[in-house]
Formats: structure tokens, C-alpha cells, sequence
């Protein structure tokens, strides 16, 4: 009996167009999951809140349990890339969003999903770079060589 290793099917490899946004590395679909860890608000610093994650390198963080909590064990996970809380909204649009979002103009199915529990910095992260994004959506629009499709932008 073989063991194989699920993997991206061929038919969603073959499909995918070499033009796409991020280069050659960008041949196989796939999905890959970033953490932002966002630094603490003014609120949380008055308040003298602790951080509760730390981030040890561009691919894990580690849980550092309260003090007082003493039947909780630090626990490590690891990512595809991970924001730390010194980590300006640029980066992490320009690092882990902006290829995603431009793909999806390629005609790939691209989806950028913010999970997280109240107050964990969806918001904060998600409406940081809307108008870079905008204006990177145009410019990939105009730089763009269309075979069959003659375009026209005028800007407002």
C-alpha cells in the first residue's frame, strides 16, 4: 500500500497562469495562514495588560500563560509568516496580502480571511492599507497586456 502526501491537484497547477503576481514560486495554488500579533493599544498600556504571545521569528509564536495561571504550559505554534507587534500594516499588506489580492485579477480564486476573537486586531489590520490597495489594483489594471480586451481608465 502507498502512502501519498495530499497536495494541490494538477488540474488546479496546470490552470494557474505563470504571470501571476509573486513570480514563478506562485505556480501552485495553496493556502497559506499569516498571524499578525498587533501591539497593544493605549487602553491595554494604561491598564498595565500583559502580552500574552510572543513572537519568536518570522514563522512562530509562543503562548506565555499569566503568572497566576499556573495549570496552563507555554505552547508554541508555527506559520507560513508571522507579523510581529512591531510590524507596520504596510508590511504586513505588501508581505502577505497585496500578491494574494492582485491574483485575484489573474482570474484565481483568492480570498484574504481575518479570524480572531473580539478585539484581537482584525479591524486594525484589515482597514489599514485600503487605499496602497486601491491604487495597486489600478496600476496592476493599467500595466497589464490583455490579448483580446481593449481597456480604457480614466482617472477621476
Amino acid at each position: 500500500m502507498t502512502v501519498r502526501t495530499p497536495g494541490t491537484p494538477a488540474t488546479k497547477i496546470d490552470r494557474t497562469p505563470v504571470s501571476t503576481p509573486g513570480g514563478s514560486k506562485a505556480k501552485e495554488e495553496k493556502i497559506v495562514v499569516t498571524v499578525r500579533l498587533r501591539p497593544l493599544s493605549k487602553r491595554e498600556q494604561l491598564a498595565k495588560d500583559q502580552v500574552a504571545w510572543e513572537c519568536v521569528d518570522d514563522h512562530m509564536i509562543v503562548y506565555k500563560p499569566p503568572p497566576q495561571d499556573r495549570s496552563a504550559q507555554p505552547a508554541s505554534f508555527t506559520f507560513d509568516k508571522v507579523f510581529g507587534p512591531a510590524c507596520l500594516t504596510e508590511t504586513v499588506y505588501e508581505e502577505g496580502v497585496k500578491n494574494v489580492a492582485l491574483s485575484a485579477l489573474m482570474g484565481i480564486n483568492a480570498t484574504i480571511f481575518a479570524y480572531g476573537q473580539t478585539s484581537s486586531g482584525k479591524t486594525y489590520t484589515m482597514r489599514g492599507e485600503t487605499d496602497k490597495a486601491v491604487n495597486d489594483i489600478y496600476n496592476h489594471i493599467m500595466n497589464v497586456s490583455y490579448n483580446s480586451i481593449n481597456m480604457i481608465v480614466i482617472p477621476a
